[in-house]
């Protein structure tokens, strides 16, 4: 392939890298969901993010090798940033707080549940008396 030429080519391609950034700090954002609704020690987040790292990494260069050539442009890392910080000013801080009310929310309504389910359970596992005392 000949690599990205024309300045037409090269803003398709910043548009594309400001997408990829976006696109990393969604799945970021997933990540961060998944530990408010499993909390877990540093380790294993610690290796949640060693494999997001990689993964993103892995993503980022497979797509700079697809649609440029393996070379890396200045242009390019701007685009990935720029679209990682707008993403997280416009919509992360807002998204992260919307659904950490909704996983808060359901956790309780869950937590309820379990209490009536477990107040029943214990309530059939009893033994009936059948005898009376006098």
């Amino acid at each position: 392939m000949k690599p990205v030429s024309g300045l037409g080519t090269e803003l398709a391609l910043f548009g594309k890298a400001v997408l990829w950034g976006t696109v990393m700090f969604v799945v970021y954002d997933i990540l961060r969901v998944f530990r408010r609704i499993f909390p877990h020690g540093i380790v294993w987040i610690s290796m949640e993010d060693l494999i997001y790292w990689i993964a993103a990494s892995v993503f980022f260069f497979l797509r700079l090798c697809r649609d440029n050539d393996g070379i890396i442009r200045f242009y390019i890392l701007l685009g990935l940033v720029a679209g990682a910080w707008v993403y997280d000013r416009l919509v992360s801080r807002r998204l992260m707080r919307w659904l950490t009310k909704i996983i808060l929310s359901i956790k309780k309504q869950l937590k309820k549940i379990r209490k009536k389910v477990k107040m029943k359970l214990r309530v059939r596992k009893e033994p009936r008396n059948t005898e009376e005392k006098e």
